[in-house]
């Protein structure tokens, strides 16, 4: 069975690592490191009662990317009470997002295993500034950007430039809506903040039905797929926590702000590789926004790759193309082809200047 097969059938039936020849699972660890779902994999055994059969090798990996994946899962309520504290001063309290927000929830288990970078939170954009001016006084530095960099961020993205904690090396990424304004198909932001629900803790994230569109519109107007794999397994995560009014919610929510587009591609695709229980209902109204002849032909040819687990070792010409078609549409998604071939202008030539004098003659430096 090829690999990347052999890694979309374990999710679905995990007792199939039992048959799994030895020296088959050096290539499964490996992949499951690159796609950043050891640690979720792991869980998957365990919860079907297996993981004690394994191999010592697979269980010493599987326990090493656990105790990495819970220590992160448990700092996140304290970085995210340090924010709340610096930020309820100026009577703001964010919503916390995407990963952060899955760890903040005790019982959403698409949080469990779950792995990340930084930390996401939305604020409203009208205080934008005074949130940065306010993290900044506490150690929340901006990374050294290019001007160009820090013009692209301020004027066409939904986000200031990534922040990171002087002493805790935590990087935060400050929202004010979830894609950009400039690609024309930003959402009603009120919509979502709309839908927040408080935490056990008292942090504010977004509804179920609210954080699974947010989930989906992240993952199809993105144009780097590396961690596509992990993400449609948190979608399949959450869907698999809804009740029938979540779905209402998330169908009604998706309408009102132009995303059943978006919402009938995860429908097709999480059911399409993971099985994803959708109720028939929710298939058939999302199948009215299926596109017809040779591009959803295109559509299944980038996404049913990207999509899939994903490694070097076993990567095809045809992955390759569909990660190049990937990447030009989620710039294209993003950006009037105008601004999408300045950005593209402007990048071109660092790159050659970098590659030609060296990147470090050109690099930002940190202040100070």
């Amino acid at each position: 069975m090829p690999l990347r097969i052999l890694i979309l059938e374990l999710f679905k039936e995990p007792s199939l690592a039992l048959v799994i020849e030895d020296s088959e699972w050096v290539s499964v660890i490996r992949c499951l490191r690159h796609q950043q779902l050891l640690a979720r994999y792991s869980y998957l055994f365990k919860n079907a009662g297996i993981f004690q059969k394994l191999p010592n090798y697979v269980k010493h990996h599987l326990r090493n990317s656990e105790i990495l994946a819970d220590k992160q899962y448990c700092q996140v309520p304290a970085e995210a009470e340090s924010i709340c504290k610096l930020l309820e001063k100026r009577g703001i309290k964010p919503i916390f997002l995407k990963g952060a927000a899955y760890a903040l929830q005790i019982d959403n288990i698409a949080g469990i295993g779950r792995t990340f970078s930084d930390l996401d939170i939305l604020v409203p954009k009208e205080r934008i500034e005074e949130v940065e001016r306010c993290l900044s006084l506490f150690g929340y530095l901006p990374e050294p950007l290019t001007t160009y960099d820090q013009h692209y961020y301020r004027n066409w993205t939904h986000e200031i430039p990534p922040l990171r904690h002087h002493s805790r090396g935590t990087v935060l990424d400050v929202h004010h809506n979830l894609i950009p304004p400039i690609s024309g198909r930003a959402p009603e932001i009120k919509y979502f903040w709309q839908q927040v629900k408080v935490t056990e803790q008292g942090f504010q994230v977004l509804s179920p039905a609210a954080m699974a569109l947010h989930s989906l519109i992240h993952l199809f107007f993105n144009e780097d797929f590396k961690n596509g794999f992990r993400d449609l397994t948190d979608l399949h995560l959450l869907f698999s926590q809804f009740v029938d009014p979540d779905w209402e919610v998330l169908m009604d929510l998706a309408a009102k702000t132009g995303f059943m587009f978006e919402l009938m591609l995860t429908c097709r695709y999480t059911s399409g590789l993971l099985a994803t229980s959708i109720p028939s209902w929710v298939m058939q109204k999302t199948e009215l926004y299926k596109p017809h002849g040779w591009r959803i032909y295109l559509l299944d040819f980038i996404f049913l790759r990207v999509l899939s687990p994903q490694h070097p070792m076993f990567q095809s010409r045809l992955d390759q193309l569909a990660a190049f078609f990937a990447l030009i549409r989620g710039h294209w998604l993003k950006m009037p082809i105008l601004i999408l071939l300045r950005h593209l202008s402007v990048k071109a030539f660092c790159a050659i200047r970098d590659a030609l004098f060296g990147k470090h003659q050109f690099s930002p430096k940190r202040p100070g």
